[in-house]
Formats: structure tokens, C-alpha cells, sequence
């Protein structure tokens, strides 16, 4: 499924925009850097593969006018099982064994044999069938549809399987990016379909859903996707971002978020204290903890202090108290008070200031909304090098302390 292009193309995919979305140290590692890592895939991503093996084998029978029988398909699950097998299929859960993953994929081929057989549900198209999109701006989308049916009426049907242990609500799926994607590329190549349905199999939960994307969706997602890409284009800093599917990254061992996790792991727990860096961050925790606990009494302290000073300086009619090494100037008097960001009347404070012409000689730059825009925003190259060109790059380190993660 190929749309033709002139020029270069930068080309990017969906699981590449979520790499990204979701940890741009590993995007960093995966797409620019390339980094090679002595790793097998997760049990689970393995997992996937097998059963898809197994169906798109199943489909390509249909397309030939066989129906498989149940065992059949089963029996090349397992061919295709003990034939890629390796040691170097890393299991991260624990309690759980290979034959545990290996007897899930085979409940999830029962499940969906017994409600499609005799797989008759529309003309197959193709199986793993690729396909190329240009979103415009010079930017290719590519990609892989585990399955396109056509049925009557020029009705045209996205399948994609799951083999994940994650059911999403039925508003969830109406939104997913990747699906409407699929969409796009569909509509793309066949622009007099009638409808494009997007039917997600669930295979663990005997469960599908289906969804479509509006026309307004459609290009809604188109621009917004162009957008995505924009951001990753002008990145210039690739943070790690923590999660819980960190554990199951190839880049764990290399990754500096996780590097001091490693070297404590290597430890016995009755060494962890006296290792350099846990005694580092314990002290300065201890530090800062002191120092909020000194400035809440203190903060208390000085509340109470001002309140008697304003009280003896009003019964004498004093407007200056001496110290005996400074001196205290008291002012009894009153303040403006205008609604602040996050009072309901700020609106119409900010209404009458433009529609008295004196936003211009109120208003502030934000500095910070400023950087976040030259940082995230969407705004045309020559603003942006016209901002840049009046600012300085200044070396910064900045130390964050939060609770410890469980053991990973």
C-alpha cells in the first residue's frame, strides 16, 4: 500500500512517535544513536509475534479457500514456538515461566478460532500488509496492518490483534492514535471507500472493538500527528523518562537513570548505606528535610512575633521600634488587592484593562512561558531564531529528590 512522493521524505511510524512520547532517552538510543544492545526481546513481545504468526498463516489458508482446523493452528503456534525459542528471551515477571506465556497464546488462538471460524468476515486484502503515507510537509508515515478485509459497499476493515493484558473502555478506543492512523493510510488508498471500520481484537479477553474516524477526526489526527513529529525534530535534549515498562527496556543496562540501581544491586542490602551515593542523597534528604521543618517554625515563630510588635507599636502610637542593633519601621496602613490568576473575577479584570487601553502598560512577559514556546511550541522557524538570537545558553545542574521506586 504505497502513496508515491517527490523529494526527501522524513519517515516515521507510530511505534517511533511513541517511543519517543513515552521515554526520549530511548528514542534517542533506538532511532538516532542506533544503539546495538546484546538483549533478546521481552516473553511477551515474543508472545505477540507467535500468535500473529499463527494467524496471519490461518488467513492465508483462507486466501487460498482452506479452513484450518483448530489444531492445525495450534500445531504451527507451536512449531514457530520451539523454532524461534531462545535463552535470550528475557522473563521479567516473576513467577512465571516460559510454558506460562506459551499456554496464554494458545488460549488466545481458542478463543479466537471459536468465535470467527469459518473465518468467512469479508474479502482478505492483505496480511501484514505495509503501507506509506504522506501527511504533507515533507513527512512520511510507514507502517504494518496486520490484516485488510473488504466487505460490500466498499466497507474496508483495519484488524489488528492483542495479545496484551490490557482491555481499554470503549471511549479509549475511539481515540486511539494508532488506529486512526490505520484509518488515514486506508482512506488514503482507497478515497472512494464508503466507510473504514477499525476492529481491534482483544485476544485475551474474547473481545473486539470496533471504531471509526469522521472526516474532521481524520484530519484533526493528520495535523496533530504532523505536529508530533515537528516536536521530535526540534528536540535537542533526550531526558530518560521512568515508568513502570521500565523493567522490560533493552536499554535498562546502559540507561543512566537506572546505572546507580545497578551497582546497588550488585550489593548486598546491609551495604546499600555505606555505598558513596546512598550517603550522599540520604544526607542531603536529611538536609532539606531539617530545612523545611527550621522554616516552618521559624515561619510560626515570626508570625507571632510581627503580630505582638504591630500590637505594641499601635498602643503607643509608635511608627518606629528600636533594637538594639536594628531598628523596626511599622506601617499601618491599607493595600490594593486586584484578583489574582486563579480568582474567578481575573477575566473580567483582564477585559477591562484591554478594553481600557492599558493591557499593553500592565502586562508582563512571562519568561517561562516564553522558553516552554521556543522549547515545545508550534511556532514558525524565523520567530523562533529571532527569540534564540537574544538568549544565552548558561550551565545549569539541578538536583531533585523524591521517594525510591520499588526494587526493579
Amino acid at each position: 500500500m504505497t502513496l508515491r512522493h517527490n523529494g526527501p521524505m522524513a519517515r516515521y511510524s507510530y511505534s517511533r512517535l511513541e517511543t519517543y512520547a513515552s521515554c526520549p532517552l530511548k528514542y534517542k538510543f533506538q532511532y538516532l544513536d542506533r544503539v546495538k544492545v546484546d538483549v533478546g526481546p521481552s516473553v511477551e513481545a515474543f508472545l505477540g509475534s507467535r500468535v500473529h504468526d499463527a494467524l496471519e498463516w490461518l488467513y492465508g489458508q483462507v486466501q487460498l479457500g482452506l479452513v484450518p482446523t483448530l489444531d492445525e493452528v495450534l500445531a504451527r503456534y507451536g512449531e514457530a514456538w520451539d523454532a524461534e525459542w531462545t535463552d535470550r528471551v528475557r522473563i521479567v515477571r516473576q513467577g512465571v515461566t516460559a510454558d506460562t506465556y506459551r499456554r496464554l497464546g494458545e488460549k488466545c488462538l481458542r478463543l479466537y478460532f471459536r468465535r470467527h471460524a469459518p473465518f468467512a468476515e469479508g474479502l482478505v486484502l492483505g496480511l501484514e500488509e505495509p503501507f506509506s503515507l504522506d501527511l504533507g510537509e515533507g513527512i512520511e508515515l510507514t507502517g504494518y496492518i496486520d490484516r485488510l478485509t473488504k466487505h460490500d459497499g466498499d466497507v474496508y476493515e483495519v484488524h489488528d490483534y492483542k495479545t496484551s493484558g490490557n482491555l481499554p473502555t470503549p471511549e479509549e478506543a475511539a481515540r486511539d492514535v494508532q488506529a486512526g492512523l490505520y484509518a488515514l493510510a486506508v482512506r488514503a488508498r482507497f478515497p472512494h471507500a464508503r466507510e473504514v471500520r477499525l476492529v481491534w481484537h482483544y485476544l485475551r479477553f474474547d473481545e473486539r472493538l470496533v471504531t471509526s474516524r469522521s472526516e474532521v477526526e481524520l484530519a484533526e489526527l493528520r495535523a496533530d500527528t504532523v505536529r508530533r513529529v515537528r516536536e521530535v525534530e526540534r528536540a535537542t535534549e533526550f531526558p530518560p523518562q521512568e515508568s513502570a515498562l521500565c523493567a522490560w527496556c533493552e536499554y535498562f543496562g546502559i540507561c543512566p537513570a537506572k546505572g546507580h540501581r545497578l551497582v546497588l544491586a550488585e550489593l548486598p542490602p546491609s551495604r546499600h548505606r555505606g555505598e558513596p551515593g546512598v550517603a550522599l542523597v540520604d544526607r542531603l534528604a536529611a538536609l532539606k528535610r531539617e530545612l523545611r521543618e527550621t522554616s516552618a517554625r521559624l515561619e510560626g515563630e515570626i508570625a507571632v512575633v510581627e503580630e505582638a510588635l504591630v500590637a505594641y507599636a499601635r498602643e503607643h502610637g509608635f511608627a518606629v521600634v528600636v533594637g538594639t542593633e536594628v531598628e523596626a519601621t511599622v506601617v499601618d496602613d491599607e493595600v490594593l488587592a486586584l484578583p489574582g490568576s486563579g480568582d474567578p473575577e481575573r477575566v473580567e479584570l483582564e477585559d477591562r484593562l484591554r478594553r481600557l487601553g492599558l493591557w499593553e502598560a500592565c502586562a508582563t512577559v512571562s519568561l517561562d512561558k516564553v522558553k516552554k514556546l521556543v522549547r515545545d511550541g508550534d511556532l514558525p522557524e524565523a520567530a523562533r531564531a529571532e527569540i534564540l538570537a537574544l538568549a544565552r545558553v548558561e550551565p545549569r545542574v539541578t538536583i531533585r529528590l523524591r521517594r525510591r521506586r520499588p526494587a526493579e
